[in-house]
C-alpha cells in the first residue's frame, strides 16, 4: 500500500461521534481498510450499493503532529444509473464543498468480482475526481469494496493498485466509542429510518390536538408567559415520564403537541440537548416517541428537536430522517430551514451548540425561567 493512501492520525469530526464535552474523539484509522470498516458508523447504518464521500481536513493545530488530519462531513447517495452520475456526484460536491475539506476520499459500495482487471462503477470513481477537481479539491483515495464486512478485500480505482482486507467493523475502536456514546449502528437505512417510523394511527388523536389547540390559545392570551411555563412543566414532567418508562396517553400526547408549537417552549426544550446526559437522554427518548406517535404538521417540533439532540453529539444519519420527516410535516418551518441552512454551509456541532445555548437562554429569560 503506497504511503499517499496511508492517513496521518485522522480522527472523525461530525458526524462522527463526539465526547460529552463535545469533542470529537481521537481515534487512529492507521489504512484504508480501516476507513472502510469506519463508515457504517460514522453513518449510522451499513450501507450498499452507495458512493461514500469522506471529507478531510487540516486538523487546525488541535495536535502537535503537522501531518494530523481530522474526517468531516461524510456523505452517501445510491449509486446513480450511469445517465445521473454526474448529477449525483455534482450534488454531494455541493454539499461538502462548503465545509472547506482539503481532500475527499471515496468509497464506492457495489457487488463486483474480486478478481477483475478493473473495479465495478469506473464512471462513478472517476466523476468524483472531477467534481472536486473543478473546486481545487483532491481526491488522492478513490476505493472500491464489494460490502462493507470484515475481512472483505479492498482496492484502489485505477492507475494506483493498493489493495487490502476490510479491518473488524463490529470489534473497533469506534464501534466501542459509538456504543459507549448510545449511537446505533443500523444494519441498513432501511432499519434506521424504520426506527422512526410512524405508530399505527390514534383515531382521537388529531381531534385532541385541535381541542387541546383551541384551549391554548385562550389560554396564552389569558396567561402570557404563565401560560408557556405551564406547557414548559408539562413537557418537563412527560420527559420524566417517559424516563421512568411510563406510557404517554393520547390527552397527555396532544397537550405535548400543542405546547411543543409554542416557539418559546420549544426552544427552552431544545437546550435539553446541552444539559447532563441524564436531562439529554431522556429527552431524546421523548423525542424519538413523539415523533412516531404525532400527526402532521405538529410533529415538526419533536422531528427537529431530535435532529438537534443528535447533532449536538456529533451527528448521526438519523439527523436526515428526522429533518426529512420535518420537511415533509411542515415545509415552512422556520427552525428545520434554519438548521438545513447551517449543516448546508459546513457547520460543525460548536456552530449547532451556540445556537441553541443563545436560543434557549434568550426564551428561558423571556418565560423567567431559571
Amino acid at each position: 500500500m503506497s504511503n499517499r493512501h496511508r492517513p496521518a492520525s485522522p480522527r472523525p469530526g461530525p458526524p462522527g461521534p463526539s465526547s460529552a464535552d463535545g469533542e470529537p474523539l481521537r481515534l487512529r484509522l492507521r489504512d484504508p481498510g480501516e476507513l472502510v470498516a469506519a463508515v457504517p458508523h460514522l453513518l449510522g447504518f451499513r450501507p450498499v450499493a452507495s458512493l461514500v464521500l469522506v471529507a478531510v481536513h487540516d486538523d487546525g493545530g488541535r495536535t502537535p503532529r503537522p501531518a494530523a488530519r481530522r474526517l468531516g462531513v461524510v456523505a452517501r447517495a445510491d449509486l446513480p444509473e450511469p445517465d445521473d452520475v454526474a448529477a449525483v456526484v455534482g450534488a454531494c460536491a455541493t454539499r461538502m464543498v462548503p465545509t472547506g475539506p482539503v481532500e475527499v476520499t471515496a468509497v464506492v459500495v457495489a457487488e463486483g468480482p474480486d478478481d477483475a482487471d478493473t473495479p465495478p462503477r469506473v464512471d462513478v470513481a472517476d466523476a468524483v475526481g472531477s467534481a472536486f477537481a473543478a473546486h481545487r479539491i483532491a481526491v488522492p483515495t478513490r476505493l472500491w469494496v464489494p460490502r462493507i464486512a470484515s475481512g472483505v478485500p479492498w482496492r484502489c480505482y485505477p492507475p494506483c493498485d493498493c489493495r487490502g482486507r476490510v479491518a473488524a467493523t463490529d470489534d473497533s475502536p469506534l464501534a466501542a466509542a459509538s456504543a459507549w456514546l448510545g449511537q446505533v449502528t443500523y444494519a441498513s437505512r432501511a432499519a434506521l429510518e424504520a426506527s422512526l417510523a410512524p405508530d399505527p394511527p390514534r383515531p382521537r388523536l388529531a381531534g385532541l390536538v385541535d381541542a387541546e389547540r383551541e384551549a391554548a390559545v385562550l389560554d396564552r392570551e389569558l396567561g402570557g408567559p404563565a401560560a408557556a411555563r405551564r406547557d414548559l412543566a408539562a413537557v418537563a414532567a412527560a420527559r420524566d415520564e417517559v424516563a421512568a418508562g411510563r406510557p404517554l396517553g393520547d390527552g397527555e400526547l396532544a397537550r405535548l403537541a400543542v405546547a411543543l408549537a409554542d416557539p418559546r417552549v420549544r426552544d427552552v426544550v431544545m437546550g435539553w440537548a446541552l444539559a447532563d446526559e441524564g436531562v439529554s437522554a431522556a429527552a431524546e427518548q421523548l423525542w424519538t416517541l413523539l415523533v412516531r406517535a404525532l400527526p402532521a404538521p405538529e410533529v415538526a417540533e419533536p422531528a427537529v428537536l431530535l435532529a438537534c439532540a443528535q447533532l449536538v453529539r456529533g451527528g448521526s444519519a438519523l439527523v436526515g430522517v428526522a429533518l426529512e420527516r420535518a420537511r415533509r410535516a411542515d415545509p415552512g418551518h422556520r427552525l428545520t430551514g434554519l438548521i438545513e441552512t447551517l449543516l448546508a454551509s459546513g457547520a460543525g456541532p460548536d456552530a449547532l451548540r451556540t445556537v441553541i445555548r443563545e436560543a434557549s437562554t434568550e426564551s428561558a429569560a423571556r418565560l423567567r425561567v431559571g
